[in-house]
């Protein structure tokens, strides 16, 4: 039986991996494309302006390092994956609808993690501890010995049933007469 509940678990993980999939692809092609809301503590979303990075750079002295490192940047050209499509473009969708299926996948993967915890409960041993487990080995393993003694048993009994039905038949077979006369009955 627990190997049946671990096939399930490994079907359950791997539709859980399929549905991490499909929900990242799905979210990352599918959303509306809205730039974020400037932050005036990060740089990435809010970039100094062309004036204050003119007078930074007009007041440091040149470091030589970072020249090289420049020139550097300059001369690489960009490659295949920087400048093709994207595999899966971008397709927004409208943003209730977006909003509801991100529900609706989210919903997904919390049903599966619940189907996933329901199945480890029901794995043998779960919340039973080490001795526990082991004792019930033990018991397993003592009704097993019962077992084979009993079939030894039928298994001798079945010989014995087997002998005596030999014996039985053959009997039958010596005073049944077969005259040349006579049919297998002893009838004329």
């Amino acid at each position: 039986m627990s190997s049946d509940i671990l096939t399930q678990l490994q079907t359950c993980y791997d539709q859980l991996l399929t549905q991490f999939f499909s929900t990242i692809s799905y979210l990352s092609q599918r959303h509306a494309l809205v730039a974020p809301e400037p932050d005036p503590n990060d740089p990435f979303t809010n970039p100094p302006s062309a004036a204050v990075v003119g007078a930074a750079a007009s007041s440091q002295t040149p470091n030589p390092v970072d020249a090289a490192a420049a020139q550097l940047q300059a001369s690489v050209n960009p490659g295949p994956e920087d400048t093709d499509r994207a595999p899966f473009p971008l397709r927004p969708v409208a943003p209730q609808t977006f909003a509801n299926a991100q529900r609706e996948l989210a919903e997904d993967l919390v049903l599966k993690g619940q189907q996933i915890e329901m199945l480890i409960s029901r794995l043998p041993g779960i919340g039973r501890g080490e001795e526990q487990q082991a004792e019930d080995i033990r018991m397993l393993a003592e009704k097993v010995r019962k077992m084979e003694q009993e079939r030894k048993v039928k298994r001798r009994e079945m010989k014995e049933y087997v002998r005596r039905l030999e014996s039985v038949v053959m009997g039958m077979a010596e005073s049944v007469d077969y005259g040349a006369d006579n049919g297998p009955n002893g009838h004329g």
